[in-house]
């Protein structure tokens, strides 16, 4: 009997939360570029996924998001004894990262929805110069979701050894969409 309240408890809730958006949007491909703060020699790539959970009406988006980036670094050292530079280029630095998302949709039933939120995560860095490991990884970010399908993303990513940077992406969007009342 308890099996059964339970069940109908949370079938309740899960259509009283959320009547008009679908509760799961899965963001299956997003790509672009990234801009290093620190050293930059280019522009970086980054590609992901992302799953998020509508809440209250569409409002509120919570989630998770796994993505791989990368750019090459460009740099010069000056040795303290003898005061000579060496410049080293095509230092490679990449990330591996696995966040939690959550995010504002300001009009979440228009056709264009502005949103803003921020993340926290590990990523797992590999850097030709510097120590590789685990780091935890805040995030901001901004962007706009166009017609429920297509969304896009700018982020400013917080990386061990201060190797933050941007990252404006383009994602495909299944999921989300408003439900016919």
């Amino acid at each position: 009997m308890k099996k059964i309240l339970l069940l109908l408890c949370a079938i309740y809730f899960s259509h009283s939360i959320n009547a008009q958006v679908q509760q799961i949007e899965w963001e299956i491909l997003s790509g672009g570029t990234i801009i290093p703060t620190k050293d930059a020699q280019a522009l970086g790539i980054i590609v992901g996924t992302e799953v998020r959970f509508n809440l209250y009406d569409g409002k509120i988006s919570t989630g998770m998001e796994f993505s791989l980036s990368g750019y090459n670094r460009e740099y010069t050292e000056i040795d303290p004894f003898s005061g000579d530079n060496y410049k080293y280029t095509d230092v490679r630095t990449s990330f591996l990262s696995f966040q939690g998302l959550c995010d504002y949709n300001f009009k979440p039933r228009n056709k264009i929805v502005p949103f803003a939120g921020f993340g926290l995560g590990f990523v797992a860095s590999a850097y030709d110069d510097a120590p590789n490991g685990f780091t935890i990884s805040p995030s901001l970010r901004v962007g706009c979701e166009f017609y429920k399908f297509l969304r896009t993303t700018l982020d400013f990513r917080i990386m061990k050894y201060g190797f933050n940077y941007f990252s404006l992406r383009l994602g495909f969007v299944i999921g989300g969409k408003n439900k016919k009342v």
